[in-house]
């Protein structure tokens, strides 16, 4: 009978010359058996990169970083439409959505059948791994589920729908059984559509009294107010950056408002890279939007 270890290390198959460290960063050392078995029994705890130098990959995640099972499920529902099974696992702030190939496909297909689901439930993709359609280095690696599942350890497990954990064994068992191929990933990632991105480079700010005359009275207020204490500044940046570009206000007065706002908010502001961030904020919203034909679902 084939070992927990194996069964576990075959569904989690990624590059084998480098390790995610737990705590952040990286170590360059083979990935073995013995590795897996270290994380299930709980010694070291790490993560895969999934992406290997010949641009497969054999699993993808998404990251959702909230406390919102509701929008984990969301996205698993997208993927059952299309016949494809995935799992959902709480993480330390919120969930990951796995998705697990029977072979090897193209991180193109598994980043895009993944971005196809997110945008046919509304869903921005803050974190879909693989991060790269291309392997260029090594990526971005993802903390694995289960660790020291194999001595009572009970964090980051999979969940069934009603929000119970799934133990070790079961769930390998139904992944194993769910195993989808590229033949039913390609279809939903056909259907993703790329943004079409806006350019704010070299756009110069208006003059912030200007400025304030190309909004409504509720951008006013969030501008104002800023964040609330348990809100990330970043994300409050990145919203009023929408709100603006929903009301249509010009990117040169956005641009005004958004430095203002951070200034104020201490989010980039002091930073040598203050202003191209700010930028990437305004074209990231400005931008239209990844897409999908929902008629296909």
């Amino acid at each position: 009978m084939t070992s927990v270890h194996t069964r576990f290390a075959d569904l989690f198959e990624g590059r084998t010359d480098a390790v995610g460290l737990w705590d952040g960063g990286c170590s360059r050392e083979p990935v073995s058996l013995a590795t897996f078995e270290c994380h299930l029994m709980g010694w070291r705890k790490f993560g895969v990169y999934p992406l290997r130098d010949d641009g497969l990959v054999k699993w993808g995640c998404s990251d959702i970083d909230v406390d919102d099972f509701d929008a984990a499920c969301n996205l698993q529902t997208a993927f059952a439409v299309k016949g494809i099974h995935s799992f959902v696992e709480k993480t330390r702030r919120g969930y990951h959505v796995w998705v697990f190939a029977s072979e090897w496909v193209t991180a193109r297909v598994m980043r895009r059948a993944f971005l196809a689901a997110h945008a046919a439930i509304g869903l921005p993709p803050k974190e879909v791994n693989p991060k790269q359609e291309e392997a260029k280095g090594l990526g971005n690696y993802v903390r694995l589920p289960y660790p020291g599942a194999l001595t009572n350890g009970d964090e980051r497990q999979m969940l069934l729908s009603d929000g119970l954990p799934i133990d070790l064994e079961a769930f390998l068992s139904l992944a194993e059984e769910r195993l989808v191929s590229g033949a039913q990933l390609s279809p939903l990632a056909s259907l993703y559509k790329p943004a079409e991105k806006v350019s704010a480079v070299g756009i110069r700010a208006s003059d912030l009294g200007v400025a304030e005359g190309y909004v409504n009275g509720y951008i006013r207020q969030v501008w104002v107010n800023g964040p609330l204490k348990h809100q990330d500044r970043s994300n409050v940046l990145c919203y009023l950056a929408h709100l603006m570009r929903e009301y249509g206000t010009p990117l040169e007065h956005a641009l005004a408002i958004l430095r203002d706002a951070d200034r104020r908010w201490g989010k980039f502001h002091g930073r040598d890279d203050a202003e191209e961030q700010i930028v990437k904020v305004l074209e990231t919203a400005y931008s239209k939007p990844e897409g999908t034909n929902r008629n296909a679902f």
